[in-house]
């Protein structure tokens, strides 16, 4: 699937989309996300200050992953060689997707860019206003999404369009 958003000035909207994503993957487990915008992987921006020091802007591409709910990072071999299963540049899609079916212990991120990153999706607060606002226009539906209203999301094979 593949979708786009256009939100704007309004930053908010583009971390209650994180949330959501965070939360298909984890009503999902077999979907692996990825999201950026036209500041790259935006999410490293938020856990700037754990991110490990060899990862920056150039060599991110690919390499941030919502993955069962979690927020997955692929790690760069400490010695070119040294773990066959890594590539020394940013992997493409496909390899970033065996990497995370074949690895999925070794690409957690550490607890304190999960923690920054989750820190930041509970501070949005148009996550409230949103989930408030679909209910009340009858968009959402009762069930299990951990706020006052939940979302019940149906996988696509279709791309979505979000405009």
């Amino acid at each position: 699937m593949f979708g786009v958003t256009k939100f704007g000035d309004n930053i908010e909207d583009e971390w209650f989309i994180v949330y959501v994503i965070k939360q298909i993957t984890k009503e999902f487990p077999e979907l692996v996300a990825r999201i950026e915008d036209n500041d790259g992987e935006f999410l490293l921006i938020e856990a700037a200050d754990f991110l490990p020091k060899w990862l920056d802007p150039d060599n991110s591409t690919n390499r941030v992953f919502f993955h069962h709910g979690e927020l997955c990072i692929i790690p760069a071999p400490r010695k070119p060689g040294a773990e066959s299963w890594l590539p020394t540049t940013p992997p493409t899609i496909p390899q970033a997707l065996n990497i995370i079916a074949a690895h999925p212990e070794k690409i957690l991120a550490s607890e304190s860019i999960r923690a920054a990153v989750s820190r930041r999706i509970r501070g949005s607060h148009s996550l409230n206003v949103y989930m408030h606002s679909w209910c009340n226009k009858g968009l959402c539906q009762t069930g299990g999404v951990d706020t006052g209203c939940p979302l019940h999301l149906i996988p696509s094979t279709e791309p979505m369009n979000w405009a």
